[in-house]
């Protein structure tokens, strides 16, 4: 699945800058603060996103520990790491993202600092 592919929960940790610019680069994105959901558990997003077969898009670690060391199910967590989460920057990063035309599996963990990107597949299945 590329990137471009993907349908997406966008935390309310996501600066609307980049949701808007994610969705001008043609991706199917949910934003929880436009949906008013701020406030629901990391758990219930991730319930949200896997029956809607979404990726959660998140500057948050605990999405990864509900899914990969917690057992629940979930389509796929982009992890945004950054060390300069402000729009700007995550956007530049985002724009470098979308050129690598990188192949991302199912209920994958994607951890994404300014240099490198890590794939880690789930052995879970749900």
């Amino acid at each position: 699945m590329k990137l471009g592919d993907m349908h997406i929960l966008s935390d309310e940790n996501i600066s609307p800058k980049l949701v808007q610019f994610l969705r001008h680069q043609g991706l199917d994105i949910i934003d929880v603060k436009e949906q008013e959901w701020q406030g629901k558990t990391d758990r219930e997003l991730l319930e949200i996103a896997y029956k809607e077969d979404r990726w959660v898009l998140t500057h948050d670690s605990d999405f990864g520990t509900l899914a990969i060391h917690e057992g629940m199910p979930f389509a796929g967590i982009l992890f945004l790491r950054l060390g300069n989460s402000k729009a700007e920057n995550v956007i530049q990063v985002c724009q470098k993202l979308l050129k690598q035309d990188l192949d991302y599996p199912r209920k994958g963990l994607v951890i994404v600092d300014e240099n490198k990107v890590r794939i880690r597949q789930s052995a879970i299945e749900s």
